[in-house]
């Protein structure tokens, strides 16, 4: 009697050490493939701002072609002017404006915010500096010219010290 409820109890301790061990495992799978999600999420969410920026250009350097290509346009209260090849550069100051770059070529349809944004001159464009918008931990969009042209890339770092 007394052997048989020593098993009774092992067996029910057995039981929940399973059980604590199978909900362990299974909480820690779901923790990892969220934070794989998470990831994934955010690299797409920074490819389609990337695509968003340089339809927004194209549309913007139409325009300028559809409207005889002057040397400046005023478009949602912004003062636009185009480099000689036709694309969109805001100037304040003789400096590329990175907040209001953003703000012309991020989607109108609903709010697209970053966290914060950095200006440098680099030796790629003698004429404009180039911008770095950070969309969230580790994920950059950087806005640049060359060669009169717009570049967008999207990138990923966990060293904010590129700039």
């Amino acid at each position: 009697m007394w052997l048989e409820a020593f098993n009774r109890r092992q067996r029910r301790h057995l039981q929940h050490f399973i059980w604590f061990c199978g909900s362990g495992l299974i909480v820690a799978v779901m923790l990892t493939k969220g934070i794989e999600l998470k990831q994934e999420a955010e690299h797409t969410r920074l490819s389609v701002l990337k695509q968003t920026f340089y339809k927004s250009a194209s549309a913007l350097r139409q325009q300028w072609e559809l409207e005889g290509k002057p040397p400046r346009l005023e478009i949602a209260k912004i003062d636009v002017e185009y480099t000689v090849r036709g694309w969109p550069v805001v100037i304040t100051d003789g400096e590329l404006d990175c907040q209001k770059m953003w703000d012309l070529l991020a989607s109108r349809t609903s709010s697209v915010s970053f966290i914060q944004f950095r200006s440098k001159k680099e030796l790629r464009s003698d004429r404009y500096n180039s911008c770095y918008y950070q969309i969230s931990d580790g994920n950059w969009l950087e806005l640049y010219f060359k060669n009169e042209r717009i570049h967008i890339n999207g990138f990923l770092t966990d060293q904010a010290s590129f700039l």
